[in-house]
């Protein structure tokens, strides 16, 4: 019996990090390449959280030569949370299901995610990888996740855009679907009863 689900967020519950940071950067003249060597170079130290994102800043503030408060605001203002998934997540915690995320993402982003969502009112855990010090797929991201819910990994769903993150829940013995749309996800839930 299906006790518990997990959402992934970027893609999923909301904007993806590196997606609104393309976006931001091109109205500064910086190419998506360029933005990509940036981001390559920070994030994976971000998303465990051995760099916050004013490492990032730096570095793009010393490549476009802007006013990165600007640009760090303008970032900001654009993280988002997908409404009719927020209801989706309201409906199932209603059903009596634990809910929780498991994000690869950095301490301080999240936690602007996490005020803007509400997300603490929807959600028994919220994690970032740079919480868990660790990010998916590590098996170590979900065994945390999964212990802090006190959930047993065959009761539980893991819902994520990335398949290499579906397939290591899989491997653990959770029943994962790849996210596509919110229409698809409800096809996929109701599959298994639980909408």
């Amino acid at each position: 019996m299906i006790t518990t689900i997990i959402f992934d967020f970027g893609g999923v519950l909301g904007t993806d990090a590196d997606t609104i940071l393309y976006e931001v950067l091109a109205k500064y003249g910086t190419t998506k390449e360029k933005t990509l060597e940036i981001w390559n170079k920070h994030w994976p130290k971000m998303k465990i959280d051995d760099e916050r994102v004013d490492a990032i800043w730096k570095t793009i503030e010393e490549y476009t030569k802007t006013d990165i408060k600007k640009v760090s605001e303008e970032y900001n203002q654009m993280i988002a949370v997908n409404p009719e998934m927020l209801n989706l997540c309201k409906d199932l915690k209603q059903k009596g299901y634990k809910l929780a995320i498991l994000g690869n993402e950095t301490y301080d982003w999240m936690n602007i995610k996490r005020q803007k969502g509400n997300l603490k009112e929807i959600f028994d855990v919220v994690y970032s990888s740079a919480d868990l010090k660790t990010s998916k797929p590590s098996k170590e991201a979900y065994l945390k996740t999964l212990k802090k819910l006190n959930a047993k990994p065959e009761e539980t769903i893991f819902i994520d855009d990335r398949e290499s993150n579906t397939l290591a829940a899989e491997k653990l013995g959770i029943k994962s679907f790849v996210f596509t749309n919110i229409n698809k996800l409800k096809q996929d839930l109701s599959k298994i009863n639980l909408i």
